[in-house]
């Protein structure tokens, strides 16, 4: 039996899902664009260096700040099931079902918030999902709080991947050179649309190209919920 690892985002389907659902909720609470107001100045404080990527994701959710749980839970199994499945990329989603007829430990693996990512792992039947967990509310704080070792990227998979006992896998599928550590402990990789860049720093893996149907603009579109 293998150990197969997905990171989400960029590698199951196109673009990132944060920014796809922060379109979905815009597009459905327009007043809740007043939450640029709140961003921009993060957004400068992290282009000086002064807010790292995990406080900035933190500041970026305040897209949802308020919501309730309830609400929020609904909108993400909307999210997953009207979005991001339809979305999926086939060469993709056709190695995970090979790897899940075949038996093996499946492992979703992503830094964006356990909010939508748990579902995702749950709809396509992941073995395991880990994804960026946020401390529990009854309605969603400015910054949520991300529990020890904080954001779900890097060498911090790593770190939340050893929790289930996972030290080793027999392949990881991935677009992005931020997990360059999970590839690590694979003995092999598959790269989804990787950059040239990436594909320099790990000449040895199989790459697929899926075709990429993302609007003009994808991530300021999303950021205005247009």
């Amino acid at each position: 039996m293998a150990t197969a690892l997905f990171d989400m985002d960029g590698t199951l389907f196109a673009g990132d899902s944060q920014l796809r659902f922060c379109r979905w909720v815009l597009r459905r609470h327009g007043w809740r664009r007043l939450y640029l107001l709140a961003v921009a100045p993060c957004g400068i404080l992290r282009g000086l260096h002064i807010f790292n990527t995990e406080r900035m994701k933190r500041a970026f959710l305040a897209y949802a700040w308020g919501m309730p749980t309830e609400q929020l839970q609904q909108h993400c199994r909307e999210f997953v099931q009207q979005e991001i499945l339809p979305a999926l990329y086939p060469p993709v989603l056709e190695r995970l079902r090979t790897h899940q007829q075949a038996g093996d430990v499946t492992v979703l693996c992503s830094a964006s918030p356990d909010w939508w990512t748990q579902m995702v792992g749950t709809a396509l039947g992941f073995s395991h999902t880990i994804g960026t967990p946020t401390q529990n509310f009854e309605r969603v704080p400015f910054m949520p709080t991300i529990p020890a070792p904080g954001n779900n990227k890097g060498s911090n998979k790593l770190v939340r991947l050893a929790e289930l006992g996972i030290t080793h896998a027999d392949v990881g599928y991935t677009d992005s050179a931020a997990d360059l550590p999970m590839l690590s402990i694979c003995d092999r990789a598959v790269l989804v649309n990787p950059r040239p860049s990436f594909v320099a720093q790990v000449p040895q893996a199989e790459i697929l190209t899926p075709p990429r149907n993302l609007p003009a603009a994808f991530a300021l579109r999303c950021v205005l919920g247009l």
